[in-house]
Order: structure tokens, then sequence, then C-alpha cells
């Protein structure tokens, strides 16, 4: 007989576990609180077709995403790209990408460029040192670039992610993040020719199949023992199981398993979380030629403007030019509590400072934000990273908590929930693996 299994949470690592344990031969039970599955990669209805409400990108070493897209039968929708950065600073735009581009960076002083550039070859050549883990990652950066550098190019580009939170960044994250972008000669991004929607379906679909029972719109109040089972507490009533996955961001899984009396080390482990907030514009002219522009000293609201046109094929909007202006921000900051009017507002200054011509052309326009996107390491944190065992054979956790050095990004995620499935399943007694299910088109 299948172990029932419960799976709380719909984003990627939910789906990920609900996959791979649905392969196992449990049968699973997978429960969003939203009433769509999807988490970060939910989309909002536009015309006859659907859009991010985030920006999302796939890099070619995210094997363990693409692993997982080709089991869905998704790999002949992958779309990639070569693709740059763009760096607004004092409202003028600059490439960023070469050495050359490095080298014409005045706002920096020679000696600092190639202290600079010296910097990113290391990067490249070499696997992250564990060892930053402790060393503060402006400290790092001065020592790497110097302290002009740290303030006129790093200092901004690390508070537009987790405002003045970044001295207390261990350099690891900064170093991991460098190593994933810039690990080939010439950036390349890739993207799903149908959206991440297209994901989504093909997770669901594949799962219905697989016998997994789905529902939405369900919000999980705990999670509880009782006996040598686990029961999930709902509104309106409990249901137990053989053993349940959580992926719900840390502080969320913290609050839900406040009666079972975890090990402090997980149970009071600080681990906050940035929020943000982004303003998606549809033009009819485009902003730049660059993918990522992050914007310093210029006067502006947003702190970085992704411009997905420059990715997707431009099907996906009609001809039309899409960018997400955004700020990284505390769910409990003034500016997460600002009206949409009042951000979109500021996000239009933005475009007519610094894209006359596109903001001009602008044709709609929608506001979004998200409570809990990008964790605050502190620094040790390999040392406090919770693990994905938490009650032998009865609860497991696989979220974003965990995907430390690695970015935190929807690979990232899947390899968390592939680095538990060893344990688990020889903890929890798993049946005999089903066949696989081929993805649908």
């Amino acid at each position: 007989m299948a172990s029932r299994a419960v799976v709380i949470g719909g984003g990627i690592s939910g789906l990920a576990s609900a996959w791979r344990l649905s392969g196992l031969g449990h049968a699973v039970t997978l429960i969003e609180a939203e009433d769509g599955l999807g988490g970060l990669a939910t989309t909002f209805p536009w015309r006859h077709t659907h859009l991010e409400r985030f920006y999302h990108c796939i890099l070619p070493g995210d094997a363990p995403l693409l692993r997982i897209i080709e089991e869905l039968g998704l790999s002949g929708d992958l779309v990639w790209r070569e693709t740059g950065m763009g760096f607004v600073h004092g409202g003028r735009l600059r490439p960023l990408n070469t050495a050359l581009d490095l080298l014409g960076f005045t706002p920096l002083p020679l000696a600092d460029r190639v202290r600079m550039g010296l910097m990113g070859l290391r990067m490249r050549a070499a696997t992250p040192d564990l060892g930053l883990d402790d060393v503060p990652v402006a400290a790092w950066i001065e020592k790497q670039a110097g302290p002009r550098a740290l303030q006129t190019l790093w200092r901004p580009l690390l508070e537009s992610k987790v405002g003045d939170r970044y001295r207390d960044l261990p350099a690891l994250w900064l170093a991991s993040r460098l190593a994933r972008e810039k690990n080939t000669k010439q950036e390349v991004k890739g993207c799903l020719r149908r959206g991440y929607r297209s994901l989504i379906g093909a997770f669901e679909a594949g799962l219905r199949r697989r016998g997994v029972e789905i529902r939405t719109g369900t919000r999980v109040e705990a999670i509880e023992r009782r006996g040598e089972a686990m029961a999930v507490r709902f509104p309106g009533g409990s249901e137990a199981f053989d053993f349940a996955v959580a992926t719900l961001p840390l502080v969320q899984f913290q609050q839900v398993t406040r009666g079972l009396d975890l090990d402090p080390s997980i149970a009071s482990l600080p681990l906050d979380y940035q929020g943000v907030v982004c303003g998606v514009f549809l033009t009819r002219k485009p902003l730049s030629r660059w993918y990522w522009v992050p914007v310093v000293d210029s006067g502006a609201t947003c702190q970085g403007i992704v411009e997905m046109s420059n990715l997707l094929p431009p099907e996906r909007t009609q001809g039309l030019h899409l960018a997400y202006l955004v700020n990284y921000t505390h769910r409990t900051s003034e500016f997460f509590r600002r009206s949409d009017e009042d951000l979109l507002a500021a996000y239009r200054r933005d475009l007519a400072t610094l894209f006359p011509k596109a903001a001009d052309t602008v044709v709609e326009q929608y506001l979004f934000r998200a409570p809990f996107v990008e964790p605050l390491w502190p620094l040790g944190y390999t040392r406090l990273r919770p693990p994905t065992t938490i009650l032998p054979g009865r609860l497991y956790l696989a979220c974003t908590a965990q995907v430390y050095p690695n970015v935190n990004a929807w690979s990232s995620c899947c390899e968390v929930v592939e680095s538990m499935m060893p344990a688990l399943a020889a903890e929890t007694a798993a049946p005999q693996p089903a066949a696989a299910v081929a993805g649908t088109r």
C-alpha cells in the first residue's frame, strides 16, 4: 500500500517535491494556499495569453531545473539568447559586459576599473571559497576592488537587493552569484517559448496523471503529530498523512510547526526575507538592448530594470516590449505598503526621465508585489542552514532557506528537492518507483 504524503506549497519546490514523490510511488496530496500553482512564477491574464508577474530566466548551468523540463517534455520549448547588462549611473546608460566596457566606466578611476576586472576574472576562474561564508561582503569587495568600487558600484547594487542589511551578508553569497552568472564567455540566458505558465501546466497535468490530488485555495494553519502520522490542520478541520514535506518560506514553516517542539536550531533560526515590488510595463518602443539594467545615483525610484523583451520571443508580447521595474524591500516597509497607483506613477516618472522615447509609448502597466523573495543570509549560514530531514520518516523541509550558498533560483530549489530524496525514500519505506509519465504539449 502506498504511503500517503502531503506536500505543502505549490511553488517550484512543492511541484518538484510532488513530482519526485509521485515518481517513487507515494500517494501525494499537494496543497497550495493561493488559487493557482506556481508561487513566484504565477502569471496574469493579458489579452489572449498570460504574462509573468515577476521576471524569470534560466541559465545553461541550471541542470536540476533543465532535467525536470526535459522530463515534462518541454525541452523543445527552450529558447536561448545572448544577453547583456547595462548600467545607469548619474542618469546615463552604459554597457557593462566586457573588459572594454569596464575600462570605459569613468565613474571609477582607471586603477579601480582594473581591479574590478581582475576581481571578475578570479570569480570566473575559481569555485567560490567556502571560507567566504564568514567574511562580510563589504569588506571582501573593498579588499578585492577598493573602497571607491564598493561605494560607487557595489554598495548600490547590494542595497538594491537587501537594503541596509547588505553589510551583514556573507561574501560567499556574492561570489556564488558571480560564478553562476559569469560561467561562460558570453552571457546566455534562456526561457520557455510559451512562458513559465507552460511549465506549471505541464507539472499539473503530469501530477494529475500520476494520481496526485491538488488542492488550491487551501490554507494550512498548522502541522501537527497524530500518533505515528502527521496531521495538517486547515481552517475547517484536519487530515492525517504518513509524512509531510513543507516547502514554505522558513518564517512560515516556523509558524505552522510551533506545536511540534522542534530543535531550536530550526524553530528559532532567525532568517528573514526581502520582498519585491515590481512594475510591469508594455511599450511600443524598447528601453534599451540590455536584459538587466541596475539604476544607481540617478534620482529614480526603481533600483533596477529587467527588459524581458531582450530574451522573450516577440510573439509572446504581440510585438510589444516588456519591462519590469523593480525594488527589493522588506514586507513591513513603507515602500512595500504604498498604493499601486502611487508606485506606478513613480515608475512612470523613472521611464520619462531615463527612457523618454519609450515612456511616451506605454500601452499597459501593472503592479505586483511578493513578501518572501530573497533570504537575508547571516554570516556563517552554512553552519546554520536547516536540514531537509526534520523528523525522520515524518516531516521534511525543502525551501529557499536551504539553497545557500547557491543563488536563490528555481534550479537551486530543484536541487534542494533532489538532495532530499535519498534519505526520504529510505526513511519512508517508499514502494517501487512508478513508470515515468511523459509530459504533455
